[in-house]
């Protein structure tokens, strides 16, 4: 009796093609179901499955190299795994800025993911497969190796003639469902995987330029009193649960008794739907239209030029690095300022950035910019963003599997989180009226929004040109006492009646930033400077 499975090189490749698509793509026959009509598109569906298993067999077939196959399928058979968990059960978008997020991401973030579901799904869908075509297979190949190299250039071009044939035959039918999900091909393993990766290859290859220094020219005007501005880069927040914004709660009470002296922009889109792509982005001179990662990278940003300007830039942060913004300035981690804080694996709680404040503000030795990074809203965990003073929203879903709560547990955990962060901001309100002779300001913006089901979609990082509003509205605020309103020459009034109304996103703060602090560039430009219509000459 045989022991293993004798197969050929052909019958293997187009085995582990059926395999795929079928268990570990689930997600992206979801996607077909939910947006593609069975009574319109009937050719489109009789069609699809040939065409993806010969699309399929077509791309196994250029990675089925000898000897190296048996280490790369059962590597490409975990991978396809895992990223075909959160394609399914989140819908999840896998493209280079996702696995940018993953390469970027800390030990709290994934313990947050590896939930025992995950490690189910991993272990039968990727291990006990990877293990039978270690082990379980034998595979029969050609009496030669022209012989071999010949079958496998058949079934090359018979896959690829077949993907041509049927594209060709309904060709209205791929190119209209192209056209309206462009994004699809991020759904679909492995492929996604491939794409992603040498995507990020060509990243890192292309990050080796030398660093691009701008606003060489660079001048700030010193006022005879002492100024602070305070940025407070938000995590996950989305415009739709705030409060201020008209929401159907009140998750910010403690900013809403401050009455008009916060000032709220209520229309304001994000750069990206990721950290990593958001704050780089918003930190540069680059618009999101132009915005070009890899130039990012290298380029100096609104901190740099601050900096060489001669104002104190200080980075203190609680959401795992500043991905690469802050690496010219000074900054510290939450950790290292607070080693005895009781944090969970996940991460520390945001009232962490309030400890010692008062001592570094009083240390600052001349005009500040202070960032402050918040964990806020950051997902899956909600319920580990907040302390249980602030579990005010019930029931709440006090799990990382989001997908296992109602609609009603996950929107009551979320907002809870929007809650203490209206709360800390709050804080450093009042602990900023209570300093004397110091002209002070808080900047709050969160850095991109969240779904927490909509549509079926959940967290963020989808394809912007695709995503849903609730991942790129975003909440926007501005505190300034009177010194501060004075030494700019702001007029509140102004923007609590026009600016406030006026669509504005990321694209403004870098000016913005340089007008407040009264740095003079030749990279600053005036109708991107949100504030410029209300500064008195």
């Amino acid at each position: 009796m045989q022991s293993k499975w004798v197969l050929s090189s052909n019958q293997i490749v187009l085995l582990l093609s059926a395999y795929i698509l079928v268990i570990l793509n689930m997600g992206f026959w979801h996607y077909l179901f939910q947006h593609v009509s069975l009574n319109h598109n009937v050719i489109f569906w009789l069609t699809v499955p040939i065409l993806m298993l010969a699309a399929m067999n077509f791309c196994m077939q250029l990675l089925f190299w000898p000897y190296l196959h048996r280490l790369m399928v059962p590597l490409l058979l975990l991978l396809s795994s895992a990223v075909s968990y959160a394609v399914m059960m989140q819908n999840v978008y896998f493209d280079a800025n996702m696995l940018q997020n993953v390469l970027q991401t800390n030990l709290g973030e994934v313990g947050a993911w590896l939930t025992p579901q995950f490690w189910m799904w991993l272990g039968i869908t990727g291990l006990l497969p990877a293990q039978w075509y270690c082990w379980g297979i034998s595979i029969c190949y050609a009496n030669s190796w022209y012989c071999e190299l010949g079958k496998r250039l058949i079934a090359i071009t018979a896959s690829l003639v077949l993907v041509i044939a049927i594209i060709l035959l309904a060709y209205g039918s791929y190119i209209s469902f192209f056209r309206n999900n462009k994004a699809v091909n991020h759904l679909i393993v492995p492929t996604n995987i491939i794409g992603a990766a040498l995507k990020t290859v060509y990243n890192v290859y292309d990050a080796h330029r030398p660093l691009q220094r701008i606003g060489l020219d660079a001048s700030h005007q010193r006022h005879g009193q002492k100024r602070l501005l305070v940025l407070v880069v938000g995590e996950t927040t989305r415009a739709q649960s705030w409060g201020l914004n008209g929401y159907s709660r009140q998750t910010t009470p403690e900013l809403a008794a401050m009455g008009e002296n916060v000032i709220n922009f209520p229309q304001v889109t994000s750069c990206g739907t990721a950290t990593a792509i958001s704050l780089p982005c918003l930190f540069s001179n680059m618009p999101r239209q132009h915005y070009k990662a890899n130039l990012a990278k290298h380029q100096e940003g609104l901190l740099d030029i601050l900096q060489r300007a001669g104002v104190d830039v200080l980075w203190r942060d609680n959401d795992g690095g500043c991905k690469g913004v802050c690496e010219r300035i000074r900054h510290v981690d939450v950790r290292d300022w607070a080693p005895d804080l009781k944090c969970t694996g996940d991460g520390c709680l945001d009232e962490s950035l309030l400890i010692n404040l008062r001592a570094v503000i009083a240390k600052l030795p001349d005009d500040a910019v202070l960032v402050l990074h918040m964990m806020g809203s950051h997902g899956p965990a909600y319920y580990q963003r907040y302390p249980d003073v602030f579990r005010h929203f019930m029931p709440t879903c006090d799990t990382n599997q989001i997908q296992q709560c109602t609609t009603e547990q996950l929107r009551n955990t979320y907002d809870n989180t929007v809650l203490y962060t209206d709360h800390i901001l709050a804080e450093i309100i009042r602990l900023l009226q209570s300093q004397t002779g110091l002209a002070s300001a808080i900047w709050y913006f969160s850095d991109h929004g969240e779904s927490l089901g909509e549509n079926g979609m959940y967290l963020h990082a989808t394809p912007y040109a695709i995503a849903p509003t609730e991942q790129t509205h975003i909440p926007m605020l501005l505190w300034a006492n009177h010194d501060f309103a004075h030494t700019s020459n702001l007029n509140m009034n102004c923007l609590r009646q026009h600016v406030r109304r006026q669509a504005l996103s990321h694209d403004n703060i870098f000016h913005s930033v340089l007008g407040l602090m009264d740095v003079k560039t030749s990279e600053y430009q005036t109708q991107l400077d949100l504030f410029a219509p209300c500064r008195q000459k």
